[in-house]
């Protein structure tokens, strides 16, 4: 049986990281437009969500039935990321240059990327950001490097996690690994849990790989 401790320690060794399936946000730095509209738009604080004074464009998110505002200053389009999709916007930005010059030309681009959707038999979710969220995204460029028509994608950092393999028949927290073995998974807030490999592997899309597999084979004491 691994204990709390032997599990603890096992993640104090290189480990493997993951994210759930399906979390990859796609972002579209898409500011610094002419065109904008004076709007008002919801945003977050320490105290909840609050409206504030932006100059912008506004669009429908379908899914979500609320309208968006790109904001002028440092809007970025963001929506879930999906197979070919990045690969078709950027195209799109390849075919159509002027695409950030005018609110007009974002419009047709927000356009585009809805009809993808819908083509792809989704609801159009589309929905608008910033640079400052996007930078906080793991693995993405660093602030100052976020400029309009950079796409990229990217978790948010609290959804992605750690793991490490364990054995067929060890035990964790009252679970007992099957077939195959199971994965240990650690989550932002440090909480640990065993989940079967089949379900792990339906579940998350791992990232990395520790160079050194063999320390992912752990037996317990």
């Amino acid at each position: 049986m691994i204990t709390n401790e032997q599990a603890e320690k096992m993640f104090n060794l290189p480990t493997i990281e993951a994210e759930p399936t399906g979390a990859r946000r796609l972002i579209i730095p898409a500011f610094g437009f002419a065109g904008g509209k004076d709007a008002k738009r919801e945003e977050w604080g320490n105290d909840g969500p609050f409206m504030e004074d932006v100059k912008g464009l506004e669009f429908f998110n379908d899914k979500d039935q609320k309208t968006q505002v790109l904001k002028q200053k440092d809007g970025c389009l963001i929506c879930y990321d999906a197979p070919g999709r990045k690969e078709k916007v950027e195209q799109y930005l390849k075919d159509h240059p002027h695409t950030f010059q005018t609110a007009s030309q974002v419009e047709k681009l927000i356009n585009f990327i809805k009809k993808d959707m819908e083509n792809a038999g989704q609801v159009p979710d589309l929905y608008d950001t910033d640079v400052a969220f996007a930078a906080n995204l793991k693995d993405a460029p660093a602030k100052a490097e976020i400029v309009p028509g950079m796409v990229f994608s990217g978790v948010k950092k609290k959804e992605a996690i750690q793991a490490v393999m364990v054995r067929e028949g060890e035990e964790f927290g009252g679970a007992t690994a099957g077939k195959g073995g199971a994965y240990l998974r650690r989550d932002s807030k440090g909480d640990i849990k065993m989940i079967q490999k089949e379900e792990f592997l339906n579940a998350y899309k791992i990232t990395k790989m520790p160079q050194n597999n063999s320390r992912q084979q752990v037996k317990g004491e």
